[in-house]
């Protein structure tokens, strides 16, 4: 068996597990819930296994690869992170640095530019501090005393839900789908600034301890990481008019540039949304790559604005599935 497990490994063209991550902190019911999170200790496990079995590469050689300009490792990985938590230089950075390897760190312009708390973290505070049922019913009672004839229940697709937050239970998937995808963008910013407000504390206040500031960025690029572009507002793309997509492309870019020096970069589409005009929006702002959050290794015959993504909490199911069947050929 071992014979066949070599000589497949040996003929296989090169494939890339470009692993996903978020949360990377103490269990901590005002941050990690809510989302595929990880604990320290658990990145650390995660790691060792990653770098038993797989060989770690950057992200300036993933993209010298994918430009056959480079050759890549048959079997590696690559680290990503998304949405500019302050877990990924109090916590991450010093692991990456003491291991000798290099993330992507996927950056929302709004997180740097604004002192709020970007929706999508909010409302995993609050789904932790309220509980779900207590969210959802002070959620309902917001909306209909701010317009009593919609019904924006109705328009909740139960299927979509599950499959957008499939790691999710039913009735959490439901009220993320409900905030994220169908109340309009400045509803759902008043709706839950205003409950986090109330019951949480000052979205300002929170946000210089929630995310990444340009000091922290400007080490991380010193040290060889890439900094990369996730949407300025962090909003679903779909949702925006043409202009309103160009105009985030292109603020995330400026933001980034302005801050760091105009360099090749990568894009992570926020909530992996992507369609043809969202591909072609990040590469006319500039981005020379973009990485979505659909599962699967990243192959030679990629489109370089479609890469997948493995999510932390399906790395160990992908090694299983891989590696078994190379010792079963």
């Amino acid at each position: 068996m071992q014979d066949h497990y070599r000589s497949e490994t040996e003929s296989a063209s090169p494939q890339c597990l470009v692993v996903m991550y978020h949360y990377v902190r103490k269990r901590d019911p005002l941050a990690s819930d809510g989302i595929m999170s990880i604990s320290p200790r658990e990145f650390e496990e995660q790691l060792d296994g990653l770098c038993r079995r797989l060989e770690p590469i950057d992200w300036p050689t993933f993209l010298g690869w994918s430009r056959n300009r480079q050759s890549i490792p048959r079997r590696c990985f690559l680290l990503t992170f998304d949405d500019a938590l302050v877990d990924h230089a109090r916590i991450v950075l010093p692991i990456l640095e003491r291991r000798g390897l290099h993330g992507v760190f996927f950056v929302p312009g709004e997180a740097l530019t604004k002192q709020r708390m970007l929706s999508a973290h909010a409302i995993h505070a609050l789904l932790a501090g309220l509980g779900c049922e207590v969210f959802h019913s002070e959620l309902l009672r917001y909306l209909e005393d701010y317009d009593p004839d919609a019904d924006w229940s109705s328009k909740v697709d139960g299927r979509k839900a599950q499959q957008m937050y499939h790691y999710e239970p039913p009735h959490r998937a439901w009220i993320k789908y409900l905030l994220t995808m169908v109340l309009p963008g400045d509803l759902r910013r008043r709706a839950v600034d205003a409950l986090f407000e109330r019951h949480i504390g000052s979205p300002a206040r929170w946000s210089r301890h929630w995310y990444l500031d340009w000091k922290d960025l400007v080490e991380m690029q010193t040290k060889g990481h890439t900094i990369g572009g996730h949407g300025h507002d962090h909003e679903p793309l779909s949702l925006l008019t043409p202009g309103e997509l160009r105009h985030d492309m292109r603020k995330a870019a400026a933001v980034l540039n302005d801050g760091l020096g105009t360099d090749l970069r990568p894009f992570s589409y926020p909530y992996g949304d992507l369609t043809p005009d969202i591909s072609e929006a990040c590469r006319d702002a500039g981005f020379v790559q973009a990485f979505t959050t659909e599962r699967g290794w990243a192959k030679a015959e990629c489109d370089p604005m479609h890469w997948p993504r493995v999510d932390t909490i399906y790395v160990e199911t992908e090694l299983k599935e891989k590696f078994t069947c190379m010792q079963q050929v």
